[in-house]
């Protein structure tokens, strides 16, 4: 037996360390058991990691927020783009599970990567799915039209686009034409009432539609300006963002290039 343990050993120290470190993930499942506190890990921005943070606000949740700084070798330039700390790290493995990308959500032995099923996963365990099956079925399709619009938004490339007056141009159209009217698709589309996107207690939906109008469009607020004919919109922006906890997040987090 003794001689069948030292075999096994003398081979797996024999293993390359792409390997061993396979094995150590195998053993170290990142479906184990959410214990102790939080860490989020994603880029110095907003970005696609904001969401998650505010449902750690609103729900009283501490967690480290864990910003890998970025810098450029040329302002302005993402090819010049300086991560050092990241790229350590996700040489390290700590990015494995998202496929060398962030964010990434950590507690105890689980790792959750992805965004939206980082948001999703939150929602749940902080009860903003709804209360019933079929309110969470709504909370994720309202999700989903949310998206719909960002996505739109998104494909008009303006974030990385030097040509500056076509950029205004683009979203000039936008804002003033397009966004208005899938406002008005989304606002006819919500089942709920009384400044809650859906059912009658806060949830992930409305925490989308707050960011949609008022923390996506940094030189306009969108609730007031194309959803001026959305009285539903507006009534669950003001809703989250009358939540004292979630006025202090905004308030103190850090000023960011996105």
């Amino acid at each position: 037996m003794m001689a069948g343990l030292q075999g096994a050993c003398f081979v797996s120290t024999a293993l390359p360390a792409s390997r061993v470190r396979s094995a150590v993930l195998l053993r170290a499942a990142p479906t184990g058991s959410a214990t102790g506190k939080f860490t989020l890990r994603y880029f110095d921005g907003r970005g696609v990691a904001e969401t998650a943070r505010m449902l750690f606000a609103l729900a009283g949740e501490d967690f480290e927020d864990k910003r890998y700084s970025i810098s450029f070798g040329t302002p302005g330039d993402f090819s010049t783009i300086q991560r050092d700390e990241f790229d350590a790290d996700k040489a390290a493995g700590k990015m494995d599970v998202a496929m060398g990308k962030v964010p990434v959500l950590e507690a105890g032995d689980f790792a959750l990567p992805q965004s939206k099923a980082i948001e999703r996963y939150l929602a749940s365990k902080f009860g903003m799915m709804g209360s019933t099956a079929e309110e969470a079925a709504w909370v994720d399709a309202i999700a989903e039209h949310v998206r719909d619009i960002n996505t739109a938004y998104q494909q008009k490339g303006t974030f990385f686009m030097k040509d500056q007056e076509k950029k205004k141009e683009i979203e000039s159209k936008w804002l003033g034409e397009e966004l208005p009217v899938m406002l008005g698709k989304l606002e006819k589309s919500l089942p709920g009432a009384d400044g809650f996107a859906v059912g009658s207690k806060l949830s992930y939906a409305d925490v989308l539609i707050f960011r949609l109008l008022k923390d996506t469009y940094p030189s306009a607020n969108a609730a007031e300006t194309y959803a001026a004919d959305c009285p539903r919109l507006q009534a669950i922006a003001a809703t989250v963002e009358g939540n004292s906890a979630l006025k202090q997040h905004v308030e103190n987090r850090p000023q960011t290039m996105f």
